[in-house]
């Protein structure tokens, strides 16, 4: 199962990739002195589009894991969550030794649903 962005998250994405290009052309174009820092702006312009492209799911869960699917993302589990507990828009799935953070407002209402549901087959305690 995949859990998706929401739109607006995923928009996020393309006009932060847009800005940081957007500056570093005007910085390019403008500016008196050629500084490297300008070829970061890029850089991160480039890393932000690429992130709008080919990242489209928050979560996915297969074969009995769940897994955060951005470049430090968490792998845990099913059938070691101890307890789940929704707080201040999260929902916060601990295990013996880890903890795993879900935004739910990063989430797209459908694959919200479908998250809850599956997150409450989970024989664990609800906090």
């Amino acid at each position: 199962m995949k859990i998706l962005y929401n739109k607006k998250r995923h928009k996020y994405e393309l006009f932060q990739g847009i800005f940081w290009i957007l500056v570093f052309i005007l910085g390019v174009l403008f500016s008196d002195r050629k500084n490297v820092f300008f070829y970061l702006y890029l850089i991160m312009g480039l890393i932000h589009i690429y992130l709008h492209l080919k990242v489209k799911y928050y979560l996915s869960i297969e074969n009995n894991i769940i897994k955060q699917n951005y470049i430090f993302g968490k792998k845990m589990d099913l059938s070691e969550i101890k307890s789940i507990k929704h707080f201040a828009g999260e929902y916060i799935l601990r295990t013996d030794k880890r903890k795993m953070r879900i935004d739910i407002g990063s989430i797209e209402k459908s694959s919200l649903a479908e998250l809850r549901d599956e997150l409450k087959k989970l024989d664990v305690q609800w906090i």
